[in-house]
């Protein structure tokens, strides 16, 4: 079997950049027809936060009334915001984020985002630790002799995640809850947050954190709330690697295309595996997955069957190293090959 490595140029299609750079203003100006999919009024919201690339932070009451989906008309993204969002909720542009509230609920005393914090601190941080960092303040805040003498930590989360950009640091005393939330969002740059408010838990003659502590109840305080994406992988990714098959008869396309941030060391999803055959009897089963990230080059772990009727089945399992500026072309077997090679990820920008 012959591997042969191809220098040469690739062809720039575009050169994309998926975080609108407008202002938070013009985006909210921004004309559109567009309607959420999604049929929970939180889920609208965070969708249309998504499409057009606006931080927000969503502090939602939960309500009796109907799901209701939005018209289908012109009017601007402010609109439709406070189209979703009313009558209960209040939006308002507030230091960079598109605010979503209830007036009366959210300076209830029992509502846990007004919970003061005596300091908080988020040192050369991704979001995950800078969020790990608030559920430690927030225990030390109310349950001090708790951790009087010392804690183990820990957390986790999902590998190649956005979230695991950018890093920052942030250094707050006398702040809530509500406040460090913002920071966050802000200091991350690709980042909104929602934390549910439950009618209930507003009652009654204490807050529900005094009865539950920090990490008890259904929804402790420790974790009340979500931070999603703005942009994903896929949209800020600037190159994508490619995989061509070729099997005469069965199969000439494209069977890969996975951003990847190399700068990073992340990756978005593979594609998973694919299946075929046709009337002549030829069959194949397809999958790759990534096996490791490096500054210039991405290594594919590649797995191809091809059956033809009477013979025997020909199997390819190998590691694929792609470099960004070359073509690799693998020469499985005289009638088949496959050829991987980077290129940069199409911007689009839709209003």
């Amino acid at each position: 079997m012959t591997f042969c490595i191809v220098c040469g140029l690739l062809v720039w299609a575009g050169c994309g950049v998926a975080v609108r750079g407008d202002s938070l203003e013009e985006k909210l100006a921004t004309v559109t027809d567009f309607v959420p999919k999604a049929v929970a009024p939180v889920d609208q919201l965070i969708e249309v936060a998504q499409r057009f690339k606006i931080p927000m932070a969503i502090e939602w009451v939960e309500r009796a009334s109907l799901d209701q989906t939005p018209s289908s008309r012109k009017r601007s993204v402010r609109e439709l915001i406070k189209e979703i969002a009313s009558p209960e909720h209040r939006v308002e542009v507030d230091d960079g984020l598109v605010r979503i509230y209830s007036p009366t609920k959210s300076v209830h005393p029992f509502n846990f985002l007004n919970i003061r914090l005596e300091r908080y601190t988020a040192k050369e941080a991704d979001l995950f630790d800078a969020e790990d960092q608030l559920r430690w303040a927030i225990r030390f805040t109310l349950e001090p002799e708790k951790y009087r003498n010392g804690y183990n930590g820990g957390y986790g989360h999902a590998a190649d995640h956005i979230f695991q950009i950018t890093k920052f640091t942030l250094s707050e005393s006398n702040v809530t809850i509500r406040e460090v939330l913002n920071r966050i969002a802000l200091a991350q740059g690709n980042a909104l947050w929602v934390a549910t408010i439950k009618s209930e838990d507003l009652e009654g003659y204490e807050p529900c954190w005094q009865r539950t502590r920090a990490d008890g109840g259904d929804s402790p305080v420790t974790s009340a709330w979500r931070f999603h994406p703005l942009a994903e992988i896929a949209e800020l990714a600037k190159d994508r690697v490619a995989v061509d098959v070729m099997i005469p008869g069965v199969l000439d396309d494209r069977m890969t295309t996975i951003p990847v941030m190399l700068e990073h060391g992340l990756a978005g999803d593979s594609g998973g595996s694919h299946g075929g055959s046709s009337s002549e009897g030829i069959s194949f089963q397809y999958g790759v997955s990534i096996e490791k990230l490096g500054k210039d080059f991405v290594t594919l772990l590649v797995h191809l069957k091809i059956g033809r009727e009477g013979e025997t089945d020909f199997t390819f399992d190998r590691k694929v190293k792609i470099y960004k500026d070359r073509i690799t072309d693998i020469q499985l077997e005289p009638r088949s090959r496959i050829r991987a090679y980077f290129e940069p990820q199409k911007g689009t920008k839709e209003h």
